[in-house]
């Protein structure tokens, strides 16, 4: 149904309502909310609402489901109409053999769970005859209602029926109708037959039944310009009005979904009033796609009633038709929840547990390569990165894609621009630039935190969407999707910029290799960006791997995001702790001088005399370009050892150098 469908006024099969609903007008607002009212205590607030309170049609016909019985045998055996299962097995039973004895075999019972859409239907509604209460909601999958229902189905057809006879089709149930030969058989309720009885199905104890729905609803095509609703309207209400319904009724004997005509005294006196209120009415599962969903369902079914399968298996299959699932601290599905939160609970505060070490005076040398508060906010950086993990958790939604973004790139922000903001200043010439961000690191700092929230409240312009990725023979479940160009832009700008403070932090780390007052940081410093490097390569993977399984996504994502968060803490800030309390001996001495050695003697002709090194080189080259000058004096600054800064001279460093020497 598109824009060019044609029509006003659409006559639809009930089942279809999900289908079609995006596509048909809301009929609240367009008709009298007293005419709709006249529907609501019925099927129809079942069968003709679209999502959450979208009125999409009204029934004008309901078919629905009965227990046809035979009376010839109930009334020559003195036998009442079965109202449980039960019962109806007992009665059967009973006939059966009693009329074998006479060489008169009948059929007992036609179970009609075959493979068509009456056996979806018979199923479903066998189903819902075993809820506790009249009012119950539909019983989930797996409950005890559910097994106990299909546990009572195999009884049934192991002890008054066989794999034949319920595998049988709806022409079969139709022969039986016509030559008499049964006892009891369901099948669709029609007016005219009068020479069987007709009751409600019955259920799994006295008082409840159920019976699935057919029948056509109306409704107004959407696509229309609104004067042709209006109009439309006015025939619809017309069409389901009081007046027309209890004609129909009346006249016809069929059944109506306003519940009140079942009051009407005059209704009443022509109509079995109290059959009809007897009848305990479901929808068949509202699905966009209902004919495979259907499929499924009674093949599913099938496995149990006529293979091997356990009731709880083939609920859990039908459950996993439509059933998104997610991760939870929930240990029913998995325990990968729990694990997770528990690991990452008790990383994340002994993280921040860590940060009580800078209270202390005495602890000031190792952390006096940068300000105490940025130590804090590259701690809670790492935090922050670990902690995207719980947007994992329950039903996806935009909010969540998108808070998911913001984590990792305010994350890494507090990791890495307090770095960047260290090496700046330590820069081996000081200009006007470091000056700027020596004097205002906060400043510094704020600026690409402003980047990262304003371009995450751009995200909201097009937003993630979240689909359900439908596993066949799998669990489904949801993921975060980006299909908006504007979106894609965002998201690709926000790693644009991030890969340009990798970039930069990485040219002065080169810059500043050889600064013995920053020497071992550097060397962490890098170890850090290449495990940024790798986290960062590794989530890019995983979100374009197709893998179909929920958890092993969940772990993935979880493992790559405690590598990201580890690493820039272990090589940014807890290697100091570990210095601090392992109070290293002498033999940890020689170690870190023979690795600080094996380091130094990278380059070391160069260094001895960089400058002599340099002037060769220029001796062979011609020419003299802005280029080769920059780049010669980026190889200078590499080779050389101290910067011309005096603030410097203090550094953990130092402190962790003369501890060595």
């Amino acid at each position: 149904m598109n824009k060019k469908f044609e029509y006003d006024i659409i006559f639809y099969d009930n089942v279809y309502t999900t289908r079609f609903g995006p596509h048909l007008t809301n009929l609240k607002g367009l008709i009298p909310d007293e005419h709709i009212d006249l529907y609501k205590p019925g099927i129809a607030s079942r069968s003709c609402v679209y999502g959450k309170d979208k009125w999409v049609g009204l029934p004008i016909t309901i078919d629905f489901a009965v227990l046809y019985t035979n009376t010839n045998y109930t009334e020559k055996y003195n036998k009442t109409i079965p109202t449980t299962w039960e019962e109806l097995i007992e009665t059967s039973k009973y006939i059966r053999d009693e009329e074998e004895k006479l060489n008169n075999p009948l059929m007992t019972y036609n179970g009609l769970f075959n493979s068509r859409e009456s056996g979806t239907c018979t199923f479903y509604e066998f189903i819902y005859s075993f809820r506790k209460e009249v009012n119950d909601d539909y019983p989930e999958f797996p409950s005890e209602e559910a097994i106990e229902a299909l546990e009572m189905m195999k009884r049934m057809k192991e002890e008054i029926g066989s794999d034949l006879v319920f595998k049988s089709s709806d022409d079969y149930t139709a022969e039986k109708m016509m030559n008499g030969k049964f006892i009891f058989l369901k099948y669709w309720y029609f007016p005219n037959l009068t020479f069987y009885n007709a009751s409600a199905i019955p259920g799994g104890k006295d008082g409840i039944s159920g019976s699935t729905i057919g029948g056509y609803n109306i409704g107004i095509n959407d696509n229309i310009k609104y004067e042709k609703k209006v109009a439309s309207a006015k025939v619809l209400t017309f069409i389901t009005s009081k007046e027309i319904q209890k004609n129909m009724v009346m006249e016809k004997n069929l059944y109506s979904g306003i519940p009140s005509l079942y009051e009407d005294e005059e209704v009443c006196k022509v109509v079995d009033c109290k059959f009809f209120k007897s009848i305990q009415l479901t929808p068949r599962p509202k699905m966009a796609d209902y004919t495979s969903y259907s499929e499924k369902f009674r093949n599913a079914l099938h496995k149990f009633l006529y293979g091997n399968k356990s009731a709880k298996e083939v609920l859990i299959e039908i459950k996993d038709i439509t059933h998104i699932y997610t991760i939870s601290l929930s240990l029913d599905d998995s325990s990968v929840g729990m694990v997770f939160f528990i690991i990452c609970t008790t990383i994340s505060v002994l993280m921040i547990l860590s940060l009580l070490v800078l209270i202390k005076d005495k602890d000031k040398t190792y952390f006096e390569f940068l300000p105490y508060d940025f130590w804090i906010l590259i701690v809670f950086g790492s935090v922050i990165i670990l902690n995207t993990y719980l947007l994992g958790y329950g039903e996806k939604n935009s909010i969540k894609c998108n808070l998911k973004t913001l984590f990792i790139s305010i994350g890494f922000t507090l990791n890495l621009v307090p770095v960047l903001y260290k090496l700046i200043i330590n820069f081996p010439e000081p200009n006007a630039k470091t000056q700027w961000v020596s004097r205002n690191r906060y400043l510094f700092l704020l600026i690409f935190i402003t980047i990262d929230i304003v371009l995450f409240l751009l995200t909201f312009i097009s937003p993630y969407s979240v689909k359900n990725k439908i596993i066949n023979d799998g669990k489904n479940f949801q993921i975060c999707h980006m299909d908006n160009g504007f979106g894609n832009f965002i998201v690709i700008l926000i790693e644009v910029i991030k890969i340009i403070i990798a970039i930069l932090i990485l040219g002065m780390i080169f810059i500043e290799w050889s600064l013995e007052n920053t020497y071992y940081d550097i060397r962490f410093i890098t170890l850090a960006i290449y495990m940024d490097i790798i986290s960062v390569v590794l989530l890019t993977i995983f979100n374009y791997l197709k893998i179909n399984n929920y958890i092993l996504i969940f772990e993935l994502q979880c493992l790559v995001y405690i590598l990201f968060s580890l690493s820039n803490y272990i090589f940014i800030y807890g290697f100091r702790l570990i210095w601090k309390f392992i109070k290293i001996n002498n033999e940890d001495d020689v170690y870190m001088k023979k690795f600080r050695e094996n380091n130094v003697k990278l380059g070391s002709t160069n260094r001895s005399n960089p400058q002599a090194t340099l002037t060769k080189n220029s001796s062979n080259h011609e020419s003299n370009s802005s280029i080769e000058k920059i780049s010669n004096k980026i190889l200078s600054y590499h080779y050389m050892k101290s910067n011309h800064s005096s603030n410097d001279s203090n550094l953990v460093n130092s402190n962790l150098s003369n501890t060595f020497n």
